[in-house]
């Protein structure tokens, strides 16, 4: 797998960290994650220097959405903003040279019934790709706690199924922490295989785009969200499954943990042979 870093900002920090560490993938953010509105845009200066860093270079990059997105909340205000808020995270990682924006759908809280929630999500994120810039590609992202929508493969493959969009607009994302939390068992030496044949059963393995390649510090099925870095938590080899079968070894994927425990991370894929040059 080509395996990179969560960089925050400045986005002018990004080449030299890739540089340094030897690596073509990264994510980033493009707005303060934790509100809604333009808190935190990047400069124009420094979305120059991002560009002008990479140019040249074959890199892949994503975007992390709001933590606040929920396309399936009861009040039309928040359902707007959601929308709202990745439009404008698509038009700037289009303007940077991204390659995808990735986002939690929502919260079934507040619904009479699951059902009602994803139905309503649905429908929201329809009308958010047909206004999408073309471009980055939209990614779904599994959760894992709470009220959460997304943490099962069935359910995205539903969310993906329903709304109906091309393969270019909208893919999925998998964090294997997540999918782990949520009880889908990743650890062992088939991880890899044992994904790859839930996610065709479901008919979407072509639609996944890309990894958040996350270990987990607490039990399959925890449904706690805790990030560990790869080999040091309770997937632990499985990590390395998934990274090299064959579906996925193409693919790019974030360690989404502190840059000094990517580079244990990724020292860690390097001896294991799970890293693409």
């Amino acid at each position: 797998m080509r395996v990179g870093l969560s960089i925050d900002p400045p986005l002018a920090s990004i080449p030299a960290l890739l540089s340094e560490e030897d690596v073509d993938v990264y994510q980033t953010v493009l707005r303060d994650p934790g509100r809604f509105g333009n808190y935190g845009v990047p400069e124009p200066a420094d979305r120059t220097a991002l560009m002008e860093g990479l140019r040249g270079r074959r890199v892949w990059g994503v975007a992390h959405g709001s933590l606040l997105i929920n396309l399936a909340s009861p009040e039309g205000r928040i359902r707007n903003s959601s929308v709202s808020s990745l439009l404008a995270d698509l038009k700037v990682a289009a303007e940077v040279g991204l390659d995808a924006v990735c986002f939690h759908v929502g919260y079934t809280k507040g619904h009479p019934s699951a059902e009602a929630a994803l139905t309503l999500a649905t429908r929201k994120l329809g009308e958010l790709i047909a206004r999408m810039p073309a471009g980055p590609r939209l990614l779904l992202e599994n959760s894992c706690e709470g009220s959460e929508m997304g943490q099962t493969i069935p359910e995205l493959a539903r969310l993906v199924r329903d709304v109906g969009a091309p393969a270019d607009r909208f893919g999925l994302l998998i964090d294997t922490c997540h999918l782990h939390a949520a009880g889908f068992d990743l650890s062992g030496e088939r991880a890899g295989q044992h994904l790859a044949d839930a996610l065709s059963d479901e008919g979407v393995l072509e639609r996944v785009v890309a990894f958040h390649l996350n270990d987990c510090q607490l039990p399959c099925g925890a449904h706690r969200d805790r990030h560990a870095t790869p080999g040091a938590g309770t997937i632990g080899m499985g990590v390395v499954s998934v990274a090299t079968h064959a579906a996925f070894a193409p693919l790019p994927g974030v360690l989404e943990i502190s840059i000094e425990d990517a580079r244990q991370g990724l020292a860690f894929l390097r001896q294991h042979g799970a890293m693409n040059a």
